[in-house]
């Protein structure tokens, strides 16, 4: 179980400094996750070059186009394939529901590692999808996993909690957080939708409270700004 005031005080840490300038880096995720969110699928298909595009600065905000990547080497049509995958009819229940929130979302398992398959393949001809990449596409557009970056994981093992790679244990265990602290968690969807105007999926908010402990531990080594190592 997490402790409430702990989960508060982590999420708010996170979410102030992304509020703390309208053009703060860390709000990619809201206005790409607000494009995505607010259309259909069939609306995703029919505007997917502005929808790449969205993901592509999303992505490139939080590091993922930076040293040897293969995406630093592409224009935006790189992610047009990725869109229209996660925009396909299989991917259906991922965009109508609230992952975490019931326990019968454990049956969402493996179409969750379905759309993260799908994104690896999308970018397949040009380069391997890392784990971090693919699951930040996922948390920028389908909000149903967290991106499980350095400080991410660096946090889920320091709360005590097993990582290795993508797989039906990490799906399952992070929705049973989810489960766990559900009230808590949305005290502080409620709270950042009247701050921000935007609802933030119980995974986006399980991702900014992990990688908050992950960024906190980093803060107490030497070597500078973690951020800039993320």
């Amino acid at each position: 179980m997490c402790s409430a005031t702990d989960l508060a005080q982590r999420i708010a840490a996170f979410h102030d400094r992304a509020v703390a300038s309208p053009h703060h880096r860390y709000l990619s995720w809201e206005h790409c996750y607000r494009f995505f969110r607010a259309r259909s699928q069939d609306a995703l298909l029919k505007d997917k070059d502005a929808a790449a595009l969205q993901l592509g600065f999303y992505l490139a905000s939080w590091g993922m186009y930076r040293g040897s990547s293969f995406l630093l080497q592409r224009s935006y049509t790189i992610h047009v394939a990725v869109v229209e995958r996660l925009a396909s009819p299989e991917l259906s229940k991922l965009w109508d529901t609230e992952v975490g929130s019931a326990a019968s979302d454990a049956a969402l398992v493996p179409t969750i590692l379905s759309a993260v398959d799908a994104v690896r393949q999308a970018y397949a001809p040009f380069g391997a999808a890392t784990d971090t990449l693919a699951t930040k596409v996922i948390l920028g557009t389908l909000g149903c996993l967290p991106a499980v970056d350095r400080f991410f994981i660096d946090g889920f093992k320091k709360s005590g909690r097993q990582y290795s790679r993508i797989n039906t244990r990490f799906v399952e265990r992070i929705i049973q957080f989810c489960l766990e602290c559900g009230s808590g968690l949305c005290v502080e969807q409620d709270r950042i939708e009247k701050r921000s105007g935007l609802r933030y999926p119980l995974m986006k908010l399980a991702d900014m409270y992990f990688w908050e402990i992950g960024y906190a531990a980093a803060l107490k080594q030497p070597g500078g700004d973690p951020e800039l190592m993320d």
